[in-house]
């Protein structure tokens, strides 16, 4: 897949990928990769297909839309770069959220020179709803929007664990390692941010 083509997709960059109903085994991660790398451009499809919605839930949740996509984009394009020097000692998905991951604290570094803190677009409706379902579709749409607020509340390390356990499909140990730090690091800032949610979201929720 050439940069081209992922910046044509990333307007359908967050849809989930469906996986094949016929039951025929899929290559791995590694096994897809090689195959790119021997010029199957059909394997980077696969691959791409297969982690692009956690890679773009990964920058959403941290980065209003626009750099989000921006983000994206440059994530696989530094994927396709750099895919000649992988090697396959651990998770693929470890290697792809370690570049997401630098990309990530490149778009950061670049918010805070231009603004100490961006918030999430306001989604003014004077619309009234059509019906009690919309009214329940609109509520659940303003809780995850809280969400996505509050997740960016956090602190960029708490942050950071938090959506690649989410995301990434990583343990914590492997966690540790993308992110430099000790598994009890990882654990005390999964720890907190899960505090923090849960304390942030109490005057969203109704009991």
């Amino acid at each position: 897949m050439s940069e081209q083509t992922i910046h044509s997709t990333v307007g359908v960059a967050g849809t989930t990928a469906t996986s094949t109903a016929d039951g025929a085994e899929q290559p791995g991660d590694d096994d897809l990769l090689a195959l790119y790398l021997r010029g199957d451009q059909g394997a980077f499809e696969a691959l791409y297909t297969r982690h692009k919605g956690a890679v773009y839930r990964f920058f959403l949740r941290q980065l209003p839309e626009d750099a989000a996509n921006d983000a994206f984009q440059e994530t696989w394009s530094k994927l396709i770069s750099a895919a000649g020097s992988y090697q396959p000692e651990g998770k693929f998905t470890g290697y792809l959220f370690t570049i997401a991951y630098n990309v990530l604290h490149d778009w950061q570094r670049k918010q805070m020179r231009d603004s100490a803190n961006q918030q999430l677009e306001a989604e003014a409706s004077d619309e009234m709803p059509a019906d009690e379902n919309t009214e329940t579709a609109a509520a659940q749409a303003q809780l995850v929007e809280k969400l996505h607020h509050e997740i960016r509340k956090l602190p960029i390390a708490q942050r950071a664990v938090w959506i690649l356990k989410q995301e990434s499909g990583l343990g914590l140990a492997e966690i540790a390692l993308l992110t430099d730090s000790t598994l009890e690091g990882v654990k005390s800032r999964l720890r907190y941010a899960n505090q923090k949610l849960k304390s942030g979201m109490q005057k969203y929720v109704r009991t």
